[in-house]
């Protein structure tokens, strides 16, 4: 009364050995949508296992696209539906919006979604904001608190001041959280990381010729697969033929310049990111 399924890169040679244990795997998690069961959301690790080793190492360095059930699924369109109609990207969310949210979140980025998402083609192109965590304002840290603790530059006067700020949550700066809840704006991230000059660039949009340019040098490391490390480095307001400088000089900010992203969850459509601040970012892809 069922079918099973298996992706072509799974398919053995007749060297391969399909143990019992992998066998009663797949027929397990075939047989159970007709039985009213979801399997788990991913089973990878459980089946490499089961498998012989030809055929797991194999199958382990493929890109694992394949590896999530209908629950991931599920939960990223559940996710986009939710970011896509909260007020003020999640700023002005109610509790019971959070709370979804946060379920969503949890289980996607407990998957992953597309392995070594930096060296992946789908992280490149261009991303919209629909969703950013909220954090609340701190006296000790108004322009934000980094979650390794460091305070570069402007950052650390305040807290200098004021006294011992450890015990503080890391927080985003408020000119962010002002500027990504208002409504009636578009913000745009692009990533290039190919080529000499890979670049994360953002966009705040009020018309196609008026935005904000934030535009940053990126780097990744191979000991860090989810990582982007961006140092800001161009600025500037357009308001249609005139352009005007942003009046921050990166150049003499140093290290309080700098910063980093990471990807927690990737797909085709969909990205999680954290930044240096402890914000979350959800962003769906633009079709190019």
């Amino acid at each position: 009364f069922f079918s099973l399924q298996v992706p072509k890169h799974m398919r053995f040679s007749n060297s391969d050995v399909l143990t019992p244990g992998t066998a009663w795997l797949l027929i397990g998690l075939a047989a159970a949508p007709a039985l009213g069961f979801q399997p788990a959301s991913c089973f990878t690790g459980i089946a490499l296992q089961s498998m012989s080793p030809s055929a797991s190492s194999r199958v382990a360095n493929r890109p694992l696209r394949w590896r999530c059930s209908a629950g991931v699924n599920e939960a990223e369109t559940e996710l986009l539906a939710l970011v896509s109609n909260t007020k003020g990207r999640g700023q002005r969310a109610s509790s019971d919006e959070l709370n979804r949210i946060s379920v969503a979140l949890n289980q996607l980025e407990a998957d992953g979604g597309i392995k070594d998402p930096i060296q992946a083609p789908e992280i490149k192109g261009r991303w919209e904001l629909l969703y950013t965590s909220k954090s609340e304002f701190d006296i000790r840290n108004p322009l934000g608190k980094r979650v390794d603790g460091s305070n570069p530059g402007l950052e650390g006067v305040i807290p200098a001041i004021l006294g011992d700020d450890r015990a503080a949550e890391f927080s985003s700066s408020p000119i962010q959280r002002t500027v990504t809840s208002i409504d009636g704006i578009t913000v745009v991230q692009e990533i290039v990381l190919e080529g000499q000059e890979p670049r994360v660039d953002q966009r705040v949009e009020v018309t196609d010729s008026i935005y904000l340019r934030l535009s940053a040098s990126a780097s990744t490391s191979p000991t860090n697969l989810q990582r982007i490390d961006f140092t800001f480095d161009l600025a500037y307001f357009q308001l249609g033929p005139v352009r005007l400088p942003y009046p921050v000089p990166f150049r003499l900010l140093g290290n309080e310049a700098k910063g980093w992203l990471d990807t927690t969850f990737l797909s085709d459509k969909l990205r999680i990111s954290k930044g240096n601040k402890g914000t979350t970012f959800v962003l769906r892809k633009i079709d190019e």
